[in-house]
């Protein structure tokens, strides 16, 4: 879009383009903090209007301006509508809080009049005055706003990959919200920095662990800061210089060879296709390779790696510290026990079922969330049968890989393959397949014939 407009470049020609001011044009104007955060520029369009249009806090700190009011409220259409009617005929000032471009009114603007309708007068953000308060950088920060967007977990998502957020809260995401979703998914002793009342009668900043922040309660006004720990501190030979993935079976602490071999690893991975801030449930972790190498893959919000076998855990916990695996969560207890106790997953990987294949994939069925994937192990064609009967009875697609794996191995001076235990890989979703996708051509009709082979804790096929 072409502008022959003269930029306006200071105090004085906003003064000046504000005495030519005429409808339609509307000002839009951030307030900041508080009435002492506006400019001299600022306060002659707010002068010059015929109409002030803002939240009802903002409108109280003009008690002497001699022009009418529109008060901005939730729907914001309304309010809207409002304000381009009045404009027509009357010069209207819309004062944000905090900038207007900054998860304020100003892009609704735009939309409603056009960039060619409005004036904009930028101001300090509550982001930037809490930060300013704390004595702390924000150029890396992320910033998300809570306002009606409560479902959407991407904030979290951000912590677990290590990042520091800034949340703009609302009535019922507040502080204690926040404080009790960090709790809930194991980033209980992560600082918050509650940012209450700024500029105003009444300021408060207050640093506390989510934990102390839970159940609390905090002034009405306030913004969120969420500070990432550093990582748990590991050996380099452990952490700085393993793979992605791939990582050798003898780096990890296991029982007797009893651990998911890399190849087979890789495969697992693939079919649980992760994305980003999601649950994963490691059922029957073992030495928890398959989880620790998927938060390695991509910065999931929660990994869940349950396993009863005490030893098997405490080589869980072990290989956790070992390599810095800040959201995988171990638990210590039957994987079908466990689950009531869990959030929704969005991938399940199952590598053992303590003997009751069928009552743990039911249950991860009711649980998995819409777009889920669920993947298991299987050494035993009994294992294999019972796990595809149970998806076809459920009318749930489902798809079989098998691997066989052989390594080189010395033999005398020359080298022979050793073939490992070949390994069946069950993938099974709710919802069909892209198209092109490929899929599983096996239309036998199967029938469950019963059995209690275990997918992980049989000892001469077991996967982990």
């Amino acid at each position: 879009m072409n502008d022959d407009r003269e930029p306006v470049s200071d105090d004085r020609d906003q003064e000046r383009a504000a005495a030519e001011w005429q409808p339609p044009r509307v000002a839009v104007i951030g307030f900041g903090m508080a009435r002492s955060d506006l400019s001299q520029a600022a306060l002659a369009w707010i002068n010059r209007a015929d109409v002030l249009a803002a939240g009802r806090r903002i409108l109280d700190a003009f008690p002497d301006h001699h022009g009418g009011r529109i008060e901005i409220r939730s729907p914001i259409a309304a309010s809207l509508d409002a304000i381009e009617e009045c404009a027509g005929n009357s010069r209207v000032a819309v004062l944000a809080s905090g900038d207007p471009f900054f998860f304020g009114i100003g892009k609704a603007l735009v939309e409603r009049l056009g960039p060619d309708g409005i004036v904009a007068l930028a101001n300090i953000t509550s982001v930037q005055a809490l930060f300013a308060r704390l004595k702390r950088p924000w150029q890396e920060v992320r910033t998300f706003s809570l306002h009606g967007r409560g479902d959407s977990m991407a904030w979290l998502e951000q912590v677990a990959g290590g990042g520091a957020v800034a949340l703009f809260t609302d009535d019922h995401h507040d502080p204690a919200w926040i404080a009790a979703e960090l709790v809930q998914h194991g980033f209980g002793s992560l600082p918050l920095a509650i940012g209450e009342n700024l500029g105003l009668a009444g300021e408060a900043v207050r640093v506390m662990a989510a934990r102390e922040a839970r159940g609390r309660r905090f002034g009405p006004l306030n913004i969120v800061a969420v500070f990432a720990e550093a990582k748990p501190a590991a050996a380099a030979s452990d952490l700085d210089a393993a793979p992605v993935m791939g990582i050798d079976e003898a780096a990890f602490e296991h029982r007797q060879g009893l651990i998911t071999k890399r190849e087979v690893r890789a495969v697992v991975l693939a079919l649980l296709q992760l994305k980003p801030g999601q649950v994963l449930w490691d059922l029957g972790a073992g030495s928890g390779s398959i989880g620790i190498e998927a938060c390695r893959l991509t910065p999931l919000l929660r990994v869940l790696a349950v396993e009863r076998h005490p030893q098997r855990f405490r080589d869980l916990e072990t290989n956790i510290k070992r390599f810095g695996a800040r959201s995988v969560t171990p638990i210590a207890a039957d994987a079908l026990e466990a689950l009531a106790t869990l959030p929704d997953p969005d991938r399940v990987f199952i590598g053992g079922s303590g003997g009751r294949l069928e009552p743990l994939l039911e249950a991860v069925r009711l649980r998995l969330r819409p777009g889920g994937r669920v993947v298991l192990t299987a050494v035993t064609l009994d294992t294999l049968h019972r796990a595809r009967s149970f998806w076809k009875r459920r009318g749930w697609p489902s798809a079989v890989t098998q691997i066989q794996v052989s390594r080189s191995t010395a033999i005398g001076d020359s080298e022979r393959l050793e073939a490992l235990n070949p390994v069946f890989i069950v993938e099974a979703w709710p919802e069909p397949r892209p198209v092109g996708a490929d899929s599983d051509s096996d239309s036998d009709s199967d029938t469950d014939t019963g059995g209690d082979t275990d997918v992980r804790e049989d000892e001469p096929g077991r996967v982990d």
